[in-house]
């Protein structure tokens, strides 16, 4: 009691900012209910509240989409704060985070700049003591973890309703229409665009829209069945016709390709062919997992016209093989004065340029196969080439020094995400210098928003572009998602980002080791010692010991 005593702080007369958060799903948990809180716990202990940080109907799962989040981040680390602390009502309002870790860096980021983050309605709110840390890690944990179950519920309750027929999506397409019901499956009413139910009962079916989208929908099956029209000529058909889409513009090949590939036109509910847990990336699911509901609705198309198209599709692309893609790509570019990934969806002989993305990696990779070398934001082949080869120089120098030291690494398609002992992902760009004008050479930097790593490294080129000038290393949650910075090339002069700047990429390796943990008795933890090559001991147990790769043959 003595030590807890003696951890407690005062704040009194102290200045101070509050952080309040609200999501959709608790309103015990509302703006002003934490603003009341708050008040109260500061009137108790003479704080004055000169500062309100406030993120409304926002998720707490990850710091993206967080503005008055990030702004606090940003005006504590920028020393121009007026407030010694941070008042949140708990440890949930902080946010629901993952991992654990990531909600303790964000707080740690605080205090390292001298402001302390207090929770007004937790037991611990102004102690320091190991007990407080261990419970604090502990609600961490719980807030994370509830958010994950409720996620589980959610994703379960959706499948079920979609099995039953009702609709669980937006927007159901061109010739569709959402219809409101209450729960006896008595129709209440059309659904309009960006309206939504209020009533939690209700449920939401989909029924034919209009006549003439109807019959635009069988008449694009038409086309294409039974006239050989392929998804580029008959938007450019329905476009010259003055025809919009369900959004009021103009038609492009991948919204025909949509009507002639989902079941919904021939009846059948289909949900969670993708998917997408809290902050995880989306993924595409298997058909075992989809949730199907066959004659969900009155069909548009019968199912035997629906089949026909299917076939069509899959003879188109599914039996070419990669020489026969690789063949036609190649005659493309020789002989088109313009090469994009847009007029390779226009040309008539060509896949979809997807279809490329997903055979190869990437469509940069079906070029180099090709030997088409695409002019890269205006530079030069001879500038692209060099700015690959350094970023794979880089790419194989760390993925040799990761598997030397005993770890198993993975490399993605495209070759510029490698994956550690199926833990650590880390994904590499390599940079070009762009003057802004003549006295400042800058490099872009945007974190990237689609399969976001934990580690993302930039390779910043000199003028050259084959020499690296260093290595930035940015943690994920460092970085606004989607925002456009740029690095200075004055380092070491008080830039914001220099504490993530080092001179190569052996700091990878460092990043990437295991280090024994203490277990509470003061024993070492098994689950973290180091992983040599050839010890198969400390590999995973595999359902087939013979085929198990050693460390050393992940690549």
């Amino acid at each position: 009691m003595q030590q807890a005593a003696a951890a407690s702080v005062s704040f009194a007369g102290t200045s101070a900012a509050q952080y309040v958060r609200m999501s959709t799903d608790h309103q015990q948990y509302s703006i002003g209910n934490q603003k009341q809180a708050i008040a109260d716990f500061a009137a108790a202990r003479n704080i004055a509240v000169i500062a309100t940080y406030e993120d409304a109907g926002k998720s707490g799962v990850t710091i993206r989409g967080r503005p008055a989040l990030l702004r606090l981040l940003q005006d504590v680390q920028s020393g121009t704060h007026a407030f010694s602390v941070v008042l949140v009502y708990d440890v949930s309002r902080w946010g629901r985070f993952q991992d654990v870790d990531e909600s303790a860096h964000y707080e740690y980021m605080c205090r390292q700049a001298g402001v302390q983050v207090v929770y007004c309605a937790e037991e611990f709110a102004s102690d320091r003591g190991a007990a407080a840390s261990l419970m604090k890690a502990l609600k961490r944990a719980m807030a994370g973890e509830y958010s994950r179950e409720l996620s589980r519920k959610v994703f379960v309750g959706q499948c079920r309703l979609a099995r039953l027929g009702f609709w669980q999506g937006a927007a159901p397409g061109y010739g569709l229409q959402r219809m409101l019901v209450d729960p006896a499956g008595t129709v209440k009413g059309l659904l309009r665009e960006r309206e939504h139910k209020s009533i939690q009962t209700d449920r939401v079916i989909v029924a034919p829209g209009g006549e003439h989208e109807v019959a635009l929908v069988r008449r694009i099956y038409d086309w294409y069945i039974h006239h050989g029209v392929g998804c580029r000529r008959i938007a450019d058909r329905l476009n010259a016709f003055g025809i919009c889409n369900a959004h009021g513009r103009p038609w492009n090949p991948q919204l025909v390709t949509d009507i002639l590939g989902n079941e919904k036109y021939a009846g059948t509910n289909v949900y969670a062919r993708t998917s997408r847990k809290l902050d995880a990336d989306w993924q595409r699911n298997p058909p075992s997992e989809w949730a199907r509901s066959e004659g969900a609705f009155p069909p548009l198309i019968d199912r035997a016209t629906f089949d026909a198209a299917q076939t069509i599709r899959t003879h188109r692309t599914q039996f070419l093989s990669d020489e026969e893609l690789l063949t036609r790509l190649g005659e493309f570019v020789r002989f088109s004065d313009v090469v994009r990934a847009d007029e390779i969806d226009r040309a008539p002989t060509l896949p979809a340029g997807k279809t490329y993305s997903r055979r190869f990696g990437s469509i940069q990779n079906a070029y180099a196969r090709v030997g088409y070398e695409p002019d890269y934001r205006g530079a030069t082949p001879e500038v692209f080439r060099a700015t690959r080869s350094a970023l794979q120089r880089c790419i194989e120098e760390t993925t040799d020094g990761l598997v030397a030291s005993g770890h198993c690494v993975d490399i993605s398609v495209d070759g510029t995400t490698i994956r550690v002992d199926d833990e650590l992902v880390i994904r590499f760009v390599a940079r070009m210098i762009l003057h802004y004008d003549r006295r400042s050479p800058r490099w872009r930097v945007r974190w990237p928003t689609y399969a976001s790593p934990d580690l993302f490294v930039i390779l910043r080129l000199d003028s050259a572009f084959e020499t690296p000038l260093d290595v930035y290393v940015f943690p994920r949650g460092s970085l606004v998602p989607g925002d456009d910075l740029s690095l200075s090339i004055r380092s070491g002069s008080g830039e914001p980002f220099d504490m993530f700047r080092f001179p190569d990429g052996s700091i990878l390796l460092e990043l990437a080791a295991r280090t024994n943990v203490e277990a509470f008795d003061g024993s070492l933890s098994s689950h973290s010692s180091h992983r040599y090559p050839g010890d198969a001991d400390s590999r995973p147990e595999s359902p087939d010991q013979e085929q198990a790769p050693a460390a050393g043959d992940c690549r």
